[in-house]
Parts: structure tokens; sequence; C-alpha cells
């Protein structure tokens, strides 16, 4: 499996914490938190430094392999079984985004296109992204993720006076069940950066990269929520679907640049994309992993399909995706903070205590993975 740099893998970091999360979790935020709706981000960070921790741990164990091999090879049958659920959930995950991006396309940029329409040009480009491979993904995140943060971060250079710091007002008396509500919203879309490890081998993934792309995506987030309370205030945030827009759209240069949220969404549009790529590519990787000999490049068009399908199935529209927050938190927790523990304990490198088995075993994993990468780099598909 190809080595990645430490940046690579903070720049993916930050693109799954906060690829989707700006788009509507900020409102759900200040729609409960009120003034304080910043320590939501701040919160929800904390929870997830427990499962972090733990994949960590995990991942020391499989240095060579992705989790999902690692769950396949420690336990052939229940390991199989777990990835079913995973991949149920991979799934759900990819036609939330996809619901959301297309809906966000078809307001902000396309308001005449018929939505299946959008939606099947989005898929397409994804279909593609995915099938390219991780690497490609990886460096689409990392020539986009910076762009995003170096736009988004200098806006406030230019809002000036149109901040108003007496929003925040009272500083120090937070409403102690708003700000948890708004901390339960904002878990079930900051936990996507859980899935980096799903993709990722424990050599790429290590301490240095996790624990800088958390912090650095927990940072951005919580100096766009504050940037989103003194520009637009918590009143109208709170009622808003796509906050991040709005801020944007306050933004205005000069007369030329009157529309400069053209050009932030020429920007976070690709963003969006690259992160359901993602989601795309672990879908159809849970495939490959679960049924030994299929080929996963070849999954790449139905694996998209299904959930093109179940885009619209499961939310007919963007309010549903909206109230749903609430029990999806549920299903994260399960899944991206409770079960890396599990998985923590649970999961053992067979290659460990076997004597002179231990010895062809590795010989045996070694040929097989050298073979392997060698096949990826000659398909160009990254072990799809």
């Amino acid at each position: 499996m190809r080595q990645f740099t430490t940046r690579q893998i903070v720049l993916l970091g930050v693109l799954m914490e906060v690829g989707i999360t700006l788009v509507h979790a900020p409102a759900q935020a200040a729609d409960y938190a009120n003034q304080h709706a910043y320590w939501t981000c701040i919160i929800a960070a904390i929870v997830l430094c427990l499962p972090i921790w733990a994949m960590l741990k995990l991942k020391r164990r499989f240095p060579d392999q992705d989790l999902m091999q690692a769950m396949v090879s420690s336990h052939p049958v229940l390991g199989r079984m777990l990835l079913a659920v995973y991949l149920i959930l991979f799934l759900i995950i990819f036609a939330r985004d996809l619901r959301i991006i297309t809906d966000l396309v078809e307001v902000v940029l396309l308001p005449l296109t018929p939505i299946v329409i959008v939606s099947l040009i989005l898929l397409l480009t994804l279909a593609f992204m995915a099938k390219g491979g991780i690497s490609t993904i990886v460096n689409m995140a990392e020539l986009f993720v910076p762009l995003l943060i170096l736009t988004l971060l200098t806006m406030p250079l230019f809002f000036g006076r149109n901040m108003d710091f007496s929003v925040l007002r009272p500083y120090l008396h937070p409403e102690v069940e708003g700000v948890i509500k708004g901390s339960w919203r904002m878990l079930g879309y900051m936990a996507d950066i859980m899935m980096v490890p799903f993709v990722i081998s424990g050599k790429s993934y290590n301490g240095r990269s996790a624990w800088y792309g958390h912090l650095l995506g927990t940072a951005f987030l919580t100096t766009l929520v504050l940037l989103s309370e003194l520009v637009i205030g918590v009143p109208i945030l709170s009622r808003l679907f796509y906050p991040s827009y709005e801020l944007v759209r306050q933004l205005q240069l000069t007369d030329f640049l009157d529309r400069f949220d053209l050009f932030v969404a020429a920007l976070t549009v690709p963003t969006f994309l690259t992160k359901i790529g993602v989601d795309l590519y672990v879908t159809s990787l849970a495939v490959k992993r679960m049924f030994a000999h299929a080929w996963g490049s070849l999954m790449v068009w139905p694996v998209g399909l299904l959930g093109y399908v179940c885009s619209f199935m499961l939310f007919s529209n963007i309010v549903q995706i909206y109230d749903f927050s609430r029990e999806w938190t549920v299903v994260m927790i399960i899944f991206f903070v409770i079960m890396p523990l599990l998985l923590w304990m649970l999961l053992r490198s067979k290659s460990k205590g076997r004597g002179g088995d231990d010895k062809a075993f590795n010989g045996e994993r070694d040929s097989s993975s050298q073979k392997e990468s060698q096949h990826g780099d000659r398909t160009g598909h990254d072990h799809l």
C-alpha cells in the first residue's frame, strides 16, 4: 500500500472533518447554543479524541494494512459481517453528502437545471475521481484544502466594521444545555474524520498526522462559526440552510467584485466533491474487502448509482437531512466513537506468537503485498 506524507494525511483529515460540516451544521449549532455556538466545535472535537487515540493504538498492530483489511484478516467471518454493517453506513454517508451538495449546487449555481441532472453530473465526476484511487483524491485534497483555508481565513481582513463583537455577550455565561445540544449536532458531521483509518495504512496514519489534522480542522471550524456569528448575527444564522455561503455573500471588495461568492464557490464546490469522492471510494473499497476476488474499480459505478438512488429515496429534501441530524449522531457515536474502542480490544495481529509459522506468514504476506502493490501501480487504481 502506498505511503503518504504527514502533510497529505493532515489535509485529508481536515477535508473529512470540515468538508460537509460547514455547509449547514453551524446553523444548527447556533440554533441551540446561540452566541456560544463556537464552543460546540470544541466540545465535539474533545469527544473525538478518544476514538482517534484508539485508532492510533489499533493501527500500530497492522502497520501495512488499512482498518478494513485488519478486520478481515483477524476475523474472516465476524470481520466481514461487521464490514457489511459499515458498508451500509458508508453508503448512507455517501447518499447524504451527495444530496447536500446537489441541493447546494442547484440553489447557488444552477437554479434552472433539474436536480436529477445536477446529481448525475456530480456523480459522473465522483465516479472518475474514485476510480483514480486514493492517490488521486489525496492529491486533490492537497490542492483544494489549502486554497479553501487561505480564502476563508483571510475574509476577516475584509469584513472590518461588519463584525459586531457585542453579539457574543455574555461572554462567560454560556447556556450549558444549549451548547450540549449544539455539540450533539456538530458531532454527527465532524465524526467523518474517523473514515480516514479505513483507507490509510498504519504507517501513514501516525499520531502526528492524525492529531494535527484533527486540531487544524477544529480550529478552522471554530473560526468559521465565530466569524459567521460576528458578521451575520445569531438570530439570522440559526435560520439559514447555508450559513457559510451567506457569509461569503456579505463580502464585497469593489463594485466589480460584488459577486465574490462565485469565486469562493469555485473553490468550495471542488473541495466538497473531493470529500464525497472519499465517501464513494471507501464504500467501493469495503465491497472489495468483503469479496476478495472482486475488482474494486468495477464496483465504483454500481455503488455510485446505488448511492444516487438512495440520496433521493432516503432524503426527499434538504429539510429532512437537517432534522435527521439528531438521530444520525447516535449512529455515528456507535460506529465511529464506541466501535473503535471495541476494535482496539478485539483485533489482534495473527503474526504474533506463532514461532516458525510466523516467518512463513510474514513472508507470504510481504510477497502478496508486493504483488498487490505492483499490480496497483500497474493499473493505477491504488488497490481498487
